[in-house]
Order: C-alpha cells, then sequence, then structure tokens
C-alpha cells in the first residue's frame, strides 16, 4: 500500500511549490519596484530593498523548499522520513494553531456580518483553518508503537515469533 505516502508525497509537493512561487513573486515584485522606491540614484535604497526581499520571501521559500524535500522523500520512502515530519510539524504548531485561531475567528466575524446582510467572502474565512488544521494533527499523531502500519514503511522489519 504504497499509494497512501504517494498521496503524502504530493501533498507536500502542492504545498511546496506554490510556496516557491510566491516567495519568487514577492522578490520580482520588490526588486522591480526598487527604482520607483529611490529618492536619488536608483542603488540608494538597496539594502532596504534587499532587507524587504529576505524578510518577505525566505520564509515563503524556505518552508517550500523544505516541503519539497519532504515530498522527495516521501516519493523515495527514505527511513527516517517520519522523524522529518515530526520535527517539522513540532515547529509550525505554533504558527498553525495561530492560523487555526485566526480562522476561527475570522469565520465568527464572516457570521456576524453575514447575519447583518454583508458577508459575500464568508467563505474566505475558512481558508486560515484548512491551512492550519494538517499542520497541526500530526504532532498529536499516536505514539511510535502505534503507528499506522503506512507510516512505519521506513522501519524494519520486526520479529513477533
Amino acid at each position: 500500500m504504497l499509494w497512501v505516502i504517494r498521496c503524502l508525497a504530493l501533498a507536500h509537493f502542492a504545498w511546496g511549490l506554490p510556496l516557491v512561487f510566491i516567495a519568487i513573486y514577492f522578490g520580482v515584485a520588490m526588486l522591480r519596484a526598487m527604482p520607483d522606491l529611490s529618492s536619488g540614484a536608483v542603488w540608494t535604497d538597496l539594502p532596504g530593498i534587499l532587507l524587504l526581499v529576505s524578510v518577505y520571501t525566505l520564509p515563503f521559500g524556505g518552508l517550500g523548499l523544505w516541503m519539497i524535500v519532504l515530498g522527495r522523500w516521501a516519493w523515495m520512502v527514505r527511513p527516517r522520513l517520519r522523524l522529518a515530519l515530526l520535527i517539522t510539524h513540532g515547529v509550525l504548531l505554533l504558527p498553525g494553531t495561530l492560523s487555526v485561531v485566526a480562522g476561527v475567528s475570522a469565520m465568527r466575524a464572516a457570521e456576524r456580518s453575514t447575519a447583518s446582510g454583508g458577508g459575500i467572502l464568508s467563505p474566505v474565512a475558512a481558508f486560515p483553518v484548512l491551512l492550519g488544521v494538517p499542520i497541526v494533527v500530526l504532532p498529536f499523531a499516536p505514539s511510535r508503537q502505534r503507528w499506522p502500519w503506512f507510516l512505519r514503511c521506513g522501519e524494519p522489519k520486526r520479529d513477533h515469533g
């Protein structure tokens, strides 16, 4: 039943590629706007622009590249995949939790807006919840001995006899 691991790999590719493209988009957009932000010579604001580019693009690009690496490891069924997934999702637990809390808060605000006659963008309020829940779920998965069969793919076979 390798299909579950393949789906996990494809999901990580599907999250990683847009993150890398978002980082590239932000970087190119800021560098293209550099001449318009300059008060004198074009290169005078280069340090500030490079700081902005790095602040906005490195988190998206780094996380996107790491997601692609995890996807490749899942596709190749590496033995340390589960450990890498747990560490990654453990580090992302706080941002994922904040995303879920913000999404629930936005859904409540959207509900109030809909009740008063507005709420055209109410379904958009669910996006932070949809992004945060997969990040938050994995660190609370069962202990090592009780992992589902499809996540034990890299472990050596145990002799129960």
